[in-house]
């Protein structure tokens, strides 16, 4: 992480001195913490730069436990942002911005554009949900989230608690899986004053199953609204039993009456109430007490009095109630306020005054008022009626606004008192196992395309698949597109399916000025087929051949066919004028975009039964492949045998395959001959493999040792699965060309365009290193 190992030293200094203050008041943050802290300051390679937060009781009210971390990772990073996959409860008063994304960037002086710090609306999600479309909900999340986080250091995901979206744990559970950002389980007591460790025990292991089936990480445990007569109880035997379990423990933030007290900010938010008089600072206060005055000034004035009194008799504190009351109310606001003014009291935190159009009092009323107006308790009016508004008041849910500092404050304070920020912080700066979900490869993938835009040649500009792809890849900025046929067709086909394709090219290939040249280009490259002038430009009617000249002369990076033609008609022109000088294999390989990481098949299309040499070569080339799309490569040749546990003739030939391979590229992680489980997990593979190795239980490419295996075991894994196969991607020729399935969909096509691209980028950068590399030596 950027910013991790900057922040450490300097993070444990401030920090240790503190939370030992804290552990010898109150025993929830143990002194593990401190130590395991020392693992942030050394071991941030490979840690994470970003934290999920979830409340796994389903529950609202994590807003001292955001506040806490904001604060604390602000402290010691200079770029800590806020993110919600679904923005929740919009706030009026803030341009309907979702109320933790107004408050937080509000408190902590955030300079983000607000509309970037939430992926989409609540009406957005449930819209989408209820329609069956959550792989769209899942992409406009996972790309405003990537926008957002490229300049932070630290980003704070608080997962929805949103109503009508399901099953909020599995939908956070994804969420967290595609941000790949770990999970905080928040675990909110507000409805178990009576529940037990145990209970609390078994519910956060039943959430981090629930969360590890959707492929999350969870990092840890922090409770919420902990009853203070429990608070230490529940807080050590917690922390015991889950630390048996193997899941930290951070701590938990007491219930709370500054928190769980509503305000008079909550109220007026509530009610679209507006200040007339006397200052918005005095609108940050609590509310304990709402009294409706429908009666004379005098009797009611009596009843405040003589509530008040009762309240001191009790020995309770004096209250400041919250006045409702209609609007015409001369009387009550002048007396109220002449109250106030000679501190005389009784006092009231404020006066609403509810319903009607009216002014609340006169002009000469209002001279008076005006002339002690900064001395004033809060008047406000709210076109609400009287009954309605003290039915809102009354429902009014106690939260922390944008302008609730001192709540913000006092969140500030129960977080650095009760939780144990170092456990976060250490259990962030563990290593992780990298993680590559299917977004977040197309995503890259996405990335390297604009680093650098090809040109891709669509030949079948007849179908609306094709059609409707090129668009898509044009507006999503991956390539630059020609598609072939006669401009006005294309035009009037696109227009007749409502396809925008103003941003590609079309060219007619039966009537331009490349035939002459393309023809000639022909002839010299099939002239040991003797192939004739003419025969050349009868060949070049065919939209494939024309497309793969295209790419040969270098008038196109790379051609995308198949939608409409046969694999053997989009793949028999590259064979024959794409070879490359060293007459390389061509074989073919599959992306297998599983739910947690990506793998390389090959190669599972074109060769039947290859010779230990064309294995190796297959094995080199779908290393280099898997290079140019940002994967390291591990290469593990496939056998039923694992090491020296078994034997025959296609055992020895994937063994000899191996040999070659280590031989020719010493560079290359290689393991075989090695069996599917050993090379994929780690258990396994420590049973299987003594000694050690950079592959087995690690391999991302997999080599099969024939089509046979290597076609089934795709299909077997994308049918049993459910994985994405992106695929087949030819390579071995000069330059990329890739067919499609007849069966294809708009996405598989735009994938295979941006893949294209990345190919032929990737050929590019190859040629350009091999001068350089030749000029050194």
């Amino acid at each position: 992480m950027r910013r991790l190992q900057w922040a450490a030293c300097r993070l444990l200094k401030v920090e240790a001195s503190a939370l030992a203050r804290v552990v010898a008041t109150e025993p929830v943050a143990t002194t593990g913490g401190m130590l395991q802290a020392a693992a942030f300051s050394t071991s941030a390679k490979g840690a994470a730069d970003s934290l999920f937060c979830t409340n796994v009781s389903g529950l609202k009210g994590n807003s001292p436990i955001l506040i806490g971390l904001m604060e604390y990772f602000s402290r010691h990073m200079p770029k800590v942002g806020f993110y919600q996959p679904i923005g929740a409860d919009p706030l009026s008063h803030h341009h309907n911005l979702p109320k933790h994304v107004a408050m937080l960037r509000q408190a902590f002086d955030l300079p983000d554009d607000p509309r970037r710090m939430y992926g989409v609306t609540e009406e957005e999600a449930q819209s989408l949900l209820a329609s069956g479309r959550t792989e769209e909900l899942m992409d406009k999340v996972f790309s405003k989230y990537q926008e957002y986080r490229q300049d932070k250091d630290m980003v704070i995901v608080e997962g929805p608690t949103v109503d009508g979206i399901g099953n909020l744990v599995e939908l956070n559970g994804r969420f967290a899986a595609e941000l790949d950002a770990p999970v905080l389980m928040i675990m909110d007591m507000h409805r178990d004053e009576d529940v037990t460790a145990g209970e609390l025990y078994n519910r956060a292991m039943i959430s981090k199953q629930d969360l590890q089936a959707e492929h999350a990480d969870v990092l840890g445990v922090v409770l919420n609204k902990v009853p203070k007569h429990e608070h230490a109880v529940i807080g050590s035997a917690l922390a015991k039993k889950l630390a048996a379990a193997g899941l930290p423990y951070a701590g938990g933030i007491p219930a709370d009456p500054t928190i769980g007290t509503a305000r008079l900010n909550e109220v007026v938010q509530a009610l679209n109430a507006r200040l007339l008089y006397g200052s918005e600072e005095d609108l940050d206060c609590d509310i304990s007490d709402v009294l409706v005055c429908a009666e004379e000034v005098g009797p009611f004035l009596e009843r405040l009095d003589r509530k008040i009194q009762e309240r001191v008799q009790r020995g309770e504190a004096p209250t400041r109630p919250l006045i409702l009351t209609a609007k015409g109310r001369i009387d009550l606001l002048l007396s109220l306020t002449a109250l106030h003014l000679t501190g005389m009291g009784p006092h009231v935190s404020g006066i609403i005054a509810a319903g009607g159009s009216e002014r609340v009092i006169g002009p000469v009323a209002e001279r008076v008022v005006m002339h002690y107006n900064d001395q004033l308790i809060p008047v406000l009016d709210t076109p609400t009626g009287l009954f309605e508004a003290c039915r809102i008041v009354s429902s009014v849910n106690p939260g922390i606004l944008p302008e609730s500092a001192s709540k913000i404050q006092h969140a500030k304070d129960l977080f650095a008192r009760h939780v144990d920020a170092n456990v976060i912080a250490s259990q962030l700066a563990l290593p992780k196992q990298a993680k590559m979900t299917p977004k977040a490869f197309i995503h890259k993938i996405h990335e390297i395309c604009r680093s650098d835009l090809q040109h891709i040649v669509l030949p079948e500009s007849a179908d609306r698949r094709v059609l409707a792809a090129a668009a898509e890849v044009i507006k999503k900025g991956l390539a630059r597109v020609t598609l072939l046929g006669k401009p006005a067709e294309v035009q009037a086909t696109a227009e007749k399916f409502n396809i925008d394709i103003s941003g590609c090219d079309v060219l007619d290939f039966l009537d331009c000025p490349q035939v002459d040249k393309y023809a000639d280009q022909l002839v010299e490259a099939r002239k040991a087929k003797q192939l004739t002038r003419e025969g050349a430009i009868d060949m070049l009617q065919d939209l494939n051949m024309f497309g793969t000249m295209m790419v040969r002369s270098g008038d196109a990076d790379g051609m995308v066919s198949g939608a409409m033609c046969t694999t053997a008609n989009t793949i028999r022109p590259a064979l024959q004028v794409l070879k490359t000088p060293q007459k390389t294999l061509v074989s073919s390989i599959f992306f297998m975009c599983l739910p947690d990481k990506v793998l390389v098949y090959g190669d599972c299309a074109v060769n039947v039964e290859p010779k230990p040499e064309e294995l190796a070569q297959i094995a080199t080339v779908s290393a280099d492949t898997a290079a140019s799309f940002g994967i390291t490569p591990r290469v593990a040749m496939m056998s039923y045998s694992t090491g020296t546990s078994g034997f025959g003739p296609q055992v020895d030939k994937v063994k000899e395959a191996t040999r070659l391979v280590k031989e020719q590229r010493p560079d290359l992680f290689v393991e075989g001959p090695i069996q599917y489980d050993a090379a994929v997990d780690p258990a396994i593979a420590a049973q299987k493999i003594k000694g050690g190795s950079e592959v087995a239980g690690k391999a991302n490419v997999c080599i099969f040792p024939d089509l046979n295996t290597g076609n089934n075991t795709y299909k077997a894994v994308q049918q049993s699965t459910g994985a994405i196969a992106i695929g087949p991607l030819m390579q071995g020729l000069a330059k990329p060309v890739n067919d499609l399935s007849r069966g294809c969909t708009v996405a598989d096509i735009v994938n295979t365009v941006a893949c294209t691209a990345v190919q032929a980028l990737g050929q590019k950068r190859k040629a350009a290193e091999q001068p350089a590399t030749a000029a050194a030596a």
